[in-house]
């Protein structure tokens, strides 16, 4: 659980804070104690590796006991729980202590240590803060995290109450759903099962977006994942988190199947998008690496080679392209190297986005006939000339390079 996740909810947590000034958490020196004086809040432990790492047990045992954090959790009731390397009978009966009925996380479970756990007063356990999140984080960032944990477990609490109190199915499914969506904890109990009872048809898209996945389809055209992108992209039901993973989903196809150049337009715009829907996310973050590394004009003098053609049917533009005014113009492709052939199925020259001249009778460039030449008739100076390239080629037969030249007869 990152900072940067947290960050995003600061306001309300903040608020957490100030409106409890005369609260403050105790430190209970037992899970029997404890569990006589929780209320609705539930439990907070601070669980470290014990008799191994000193520094754990320090630095939870000194957030523990600092007043502003005691006072960011409030009425929470807080346990110091050691995590033993060797399960002894007297390790276990020293864990069973502190930790009582609460479930210890299993041991593939992608927590680190320390660790604060959150618990409802029912014992489920509904959030955890650990790795750099804590270790690096004062006392003050760390009271912080606290208070926005517990301000998200208040306001998921709310969304179900509101769930459980309206008659309405369309506006039960819709709080349900934004339960799901609260950031930085784990669903309700039951919320799946209680979704799919308010919404069993599926008619309100709520049961579908709890169960959203992206992806491509096999044989699908750049064209239609484009498509259906754009429709995930504007569903207000999905998160800025899943539509960020469904651009990462198709952005990593797209350069395995397209390579950077050929799909080089949907990477950027893919890439921006994710971008924008959270920047400080890690697929925000991410989005400026794709962007830099991912993402290659393909330009006149560069010839061609594997990187550049697709594995579909996906026009190649290429920039720069010596082709200003009116004339015939010869396109001549040249085999150098490669075990495969070139596939042109079709050329086009553009004028920005409109086609000015073609050339649609497909060749095929190999080591029997190593160059073939198409020809453009031009009529008008054109501003902004691209030359447009459909390949044949499919994924698995693409080792193929050679030169692209263009000559005014």
């Amino acid at each position: 659980m990152k900072i940067k996740q947290h960050l995003l909810t600061w306001g309300f947590g903040l608020l957490a804070v100030a409106a409890s000034p005369v609260l403050a958490a105790q430190v209970y020196d037992s899970f029997d104690q404890a569990s006589k004086a929780v209320n609705d809040t539930g439990y907070i432990v601070w669980m470290y590796p014990a008799g191994w790492d000193r520094y754990s047990e320090k630095l939870c045992r000194q957030l523990a006991a600092d007043a502003t954090v005691q006072a960011a959790a409030g009425d929470a009731v807080m346990l110091l729980a050691p995590l033993y390397q060797n399960n002894t009978e007297e390790t276990k009966a020293l864990a069973k202590k502190m930790m009582g009925n609460l479930s210890r996380p299993d041991d593939m479970s992608d927590i680190s240590y320390p660790a604060i756990l959150f618990y409802e007063k029912g014992q489920r356990k509904y959030a955890t803060i650990c790795g750099e999140a804590l270790t690096k984080s004062n006392n003050q960032q760390v009271a912080e995290l606290i208070a926005n944990t517990l301000a998200a477990k208040k306001k998921q609490d709310d969304l179900m109450k509101k769930a459980e109190s309206t008659d309405n199915a369309e506006e039960k499914a819709n709080l349900i759903l934004k339960a799901s969506h609260v950031p930085g904890i784990e669903w309700p109990a039951g919320l799946r099962g209680k979704l799919q009872q308010a919404d069993p048809q599926g008619q309100y898209g709520c049961m579908a977006a709890l169960n959203f996945g992206f992806g491509p389809q096999n044989g699908e055209s750049l064209e239609s994942l484009s498509k259906r992108l754009d429709e995930v992209m504007d569903n207000p039901k999905l998160t800025a988190n899943q539509k960020q993973r469904a651009c990462a989903a198709a952005i990593g196809h797209v350069r395995r199947s397209e390579g950077t150049l050929a799909g080089g337009s949907f990477i950027t715009k893919y890439s921006r998008l994710m971008q924008k829907l959270d920047p400080t996310s890690p697929l925000g973050l991410s989005a400026t690496v794709v962007l830099r590394d991912w993402v290659t004009t393909f330009r006149y003098g560069q010839g061609w080679s594997p990187e550049v053609i697709p594995g579909s049917a996906t026009p190649v533009r290429m920039q720069d392209v010596p082709i200003t005014t009116p004339g015939t113009y010869n396109v001549t492709f040249k085999i150098v190297t490669g075990r495969d052939p070139l596939y042109v199925k079709k050329l086009r020259l553009m004028d920005g986005t409109r086609c000015v001249a073609s050339d649609p009778n497909g060749r095929d460039i190999t080591w029997n006939e190593t160059s073939q030449t198409f020809t453009l008739n031009v009529k008008k100076a054109v501003k902004k000339p691209v030359l447009e390239m459909t390949f044949g080629n499919t994924a698995d037969n693409r080792s193929t390079w050679g030169n692209i030249t263009i000559e005014k007869k």
